[in-house]
């Protein structure tokens, strides 16, 4: 079984980013799974960046502990990584940096530094430094392709099919629009770095190389994948829902989202605007919404926060938005490209007075895409604001998808237009009270009748009122929907569907690592399982403490350090965690010490 990680390190402006993407591209095109992790400053150029590039012939959700190849953009790179190298892992690098092999083994790590000339070659094949990013690309894969280990030389392969044939195809596809001479320079420099690496390993012991660890072996290809970003995922997901309306202001982690819907909206028919700010943001999100568009914005949770007054005005005058906020560590700047999960609350319990609405948290890109459609669903549904919980691991990384199964998305028609054609004139009232405290919806401007709404404290017509019997009654025409909304919520996941001792508890991107420790402990024979809450809003009560109710420990995993899942969840059930793991460095979870924390507090 496959299961390595290839990382390229160095600073901001080397093209990391890019190199990454076409190496995660280039395997999945051959078949295997890949998972990308960007670990980054905030800082346009310089500082110290690593994308860990995980490598497997299963699918896989989490990033990795440790390296078993390392492409160090620059000698600090070896300095920064030299201690999460595997034993007999290859560091490639730089040609100038003697010392580098001797600073390894002062690290304990007996892994092969290997010196490739790669801003020489960019020079001598690029014309420019600026590729020395694109040898070292080829250097790595002339490292790792299947075929030239000793352990799988003499096997049949296709070079056709290779990975590196298909970074060959992908360097055409993403300079193709520069010219053939940008293209020829980048190809030159690909098979240059490969090609030195190739005669180095026939010819020198002194090139000392990878052990067996970092060699990938050959993927059984089953149907289509897709490689995507969590954020991505969500426009995608917005997409298929029917968004016409799109209003933000860049923040990080989010604005990927922004960019994707941008650059798709003549495409889909889609309105997109950049505003001022986050305010400027909820209030034409509200807007599109009363005038009928499905309509969505995204931010952090500083963006939230100025959005705040918006939320509540939408709740009370009953129009279906999606808040999509993409969790950053705070408070205030905080660090804009990491992450953590400490805004669950906040997003739950956000704004003015009492109100219902959706709040989801999907756990993959995957599940992020029909999160979203659901999102959009269920706000129209029952006329409330719906949020998107999203974070930077989820929202930033690169994931493999097996496909969409566009069967379970829905698109359905909020409006009631068909039913109040011919009604007496001025007959529709905006607010009127029902049964389940959703009104009739009509966009203005159907003939004879008036669409009247309103963010104060309304009757049924949508006028403004202080009479305190409509007051109460309005309110609790609101509050009513709840009972609806939470028979509509989703499951939870349980993984594996088994009872068990010790059980997981998590919600949001701590599902992959939490999914992958639970594996762990399984192999050690250790009765374990996941209880992973996509949907918190309203929160699956009578559900999650029927998964429950046979644990021995539960234990909550998350990403805050006062441990908000386990307040709701005592909340909500009752049920106290016998244990939480809590991060809040801004780094996500790994999955092999996170099994190792579960597996201390579950003894």
């Amino acid at each position: 079984m496959t299961d390595v990680a290839l990382t390229i390190a160095g600073q901001a402006g080397q093209g990391i980013d890019t190199a990454s993407e076409l190496l995660a591209r280039a395997l999945v095109r051959s078949g295997y799974y890949t998972f990308s992790y960007p670990n980054l400053m905030s800082r346009i150029r310089g500082g110290h960046n690593f994308t860990a590039v995980r490598v497997s012939d299963r699918q896989v959700y989490s990033a990795p502990g440790k390296f078993n190849a390392l492409l160090a953009l620059d000698e600090r790179s070896v300095d920064e990584h030299r201690e999460d190298m595997v034993e007999g892992g290859t560091v490639i690098t730089e040609a100038r940096s003697p010392k580098l092999e001797g600073r390894m083994q002062e690290a304990g790590r007996e892994a092969g530094v290997f010196r490739v000339p790669m801003a020489e070659i960019a020079e001598k094949h690029g014309g420019s430094k600026t590729m020395a990013n694109v040898v070292g690309l080829g250097a790595l894969m002339a490292l790792t392709e299947d075929g030239e280990s000793p352990r799988s030389r003499g096997r049949d392969r296709n070079p056709v099919h290779s990975p590196f044939s298909k970074l060959q195809s992908l360097l055409k596809e993403r300079f193709d629009s520069k010219g053939e001479e940008v293209v020829r320079q980048n190809l030159e420099c690909l098979k240059a770095g490969a090609d030195y690496v190739r005669k180095c390993r026939m010819s020198s012991v002194e090139c000392r190389v990878l052990g067996q660890s970092a060699i990938v072996s050959r993927p059984s290809r089953t149907g289509q994948r897709l490689l995507m970003t969590g954020n991505h995922a969500i426009a995608l997901g917005a997409l298929a829902s029917g968004v016409r309306f799109y209003a933000g202001y860049p923040m990080s982690p989010s604005t990927s989202i922004m960019e994707y819907l941008a650059a798709k909206q003549a495409e889909a028919g889609l309105v997109m605007e950049q505003v001022e700010d986050e305010i400027a943001a909820i209030n034409m999100v509200i807007g599109a919404s009363y005038a009928g568009a499905r309509a969505m914005t995204a931010t952090s949770g500083g963006g939230f926060s100025l959005m705040v007054e918006g939320l509540g005005m939408a709740a009370m005058a009953e129009l279906p938005v999606v808040i999509v906020i993409a969790m950053r560590p705070g408070p205030a700047t905080g660090f804009p490209t990491r992450t953590e999960q400490a805004e669950l609350l906040f997003a739950i319990s956000a704004s003015q007075d009492e109100f219902p609405r959706f709040v989801f948290a999907p756990g993959t890109a995957e599940e992020a895409f029909y999160a979203t459609n659901r999102a959009f669903e269920l706000a129209g549904k029952f006329q409330v604001p719906a949020i998107v919980l999203s974070d930077q691991f989820l929202s930033d990384s690169l994931w493999t998808v097996p496909g969409f199964n566009f069967g379970r998305v829905k698109a359905s028609d909020d409006f009631d237009e068909q039913a109040w054609q011919g009604r007496p004139a001025h007959s529709y009232r905006r607010y009127a009270f029902t049964p389940s405290g959703v009104s009739p919806r009509l966009r203005p401007g159907l003939r004879g009748q008036l669409v009247h709404m309103l963010g104060a404290e309304h009757n049924e017509d949508g006028f403004q009122t202080e009479d305190a019997g409509v007051r109460t009654k309005m309110h609790e025409k609101r509050m009513m929907k709840l009972a609806a909304m939470s028979k509509a919520v989703d499951e939870p996941t349980c993984y594996p569907e088994e009872t068990a001792d010790c059980v997981v508890v998590c919600f949001g991107s701590t599902y992959g690592a939490a999914r992958e420790a639970v594996d762990i402990l399984r192999q050690e024979r250790m009765s374990a399982a996941l209880l992973h809450l996509c949907e918190l809003a309203p929160f699956p009560r009578a559900r999650v403490a029927a998964r429950l109710s046979s644990a021995r420990k539960v234990i909550t995993v998350e990403g805050n350090s006062t441990g908000q899942l386990a307040s709701l969840l005592r909340r909500e059930t009752g049920i106290k965690a016998d244990a939480q793991v809590l991060k809040y460095d801004g780094r996500p979870f790994e999955a092999a010490s996170l099994a190792e924390e579960i597996g201390d507090r579950c003894q």
